[in-house]
């Protein structure tokens, strides 16, 4: 089952190791699953690192150096899918492009904006009800 995974779901795992964002980021690097991210993902994830945490910045460096090998990098298509309509938030539209591209089965995620959205493919879910299946 492949799990698209979040800029926010990330940070929070590099913030607090012992969260459940880390918890569920470590199940999504383990069968029956494998972890997804997208190259957009991966640049927000720097920048926000660089903007709002730059004393945690070698951490973020460490926790790459890891990550990068246990998970699959996708490219983010350029052009707009109409399942991005209902997305509030702009720029969150290119992820969802990149994991309908990547042909992902859910997508995990901390943000309103998804959570609350009319996507159905991929399913997208919070840390609590990922850590439930």
């Amino acid at each position: 089952m492949r799990v698209m995974i979040d800029t926010n779901i990330l940070i929070s795992a590099v913030l607090f190791p012992r969260g459940k964002a880390s918890s569920a980021l470590m199940k999504a690097l383990h069968p029956p699953y494998e972890a997804v991210i997208c190259d957009y993902v991966l640049d927000e994830f720097k920048r926000k690192f660089d903007e709002k945490f730059p004393d945690s910045k070698n951490a973020m460096e460490d926790f790459l150096v890891g990550f990068l090998t246990q998970v699959e990098l996708v490219e983010t298509p350029r052009n707009a899918k109409e399942e991005e309509a209902s997305i509030r938030d702009p720029k969150d539209r290119p992820i969802l492009r990149a994991a309908l591209e990547a042909h992902a089965d859910l997508f995990l995620t901390g943000d309103k904006d998804f959570l609350e959205s009319s996507v159905t493919d991929p399913r997208i879910i919070s840390v609590g009800e990922f850590m439930e299946l």
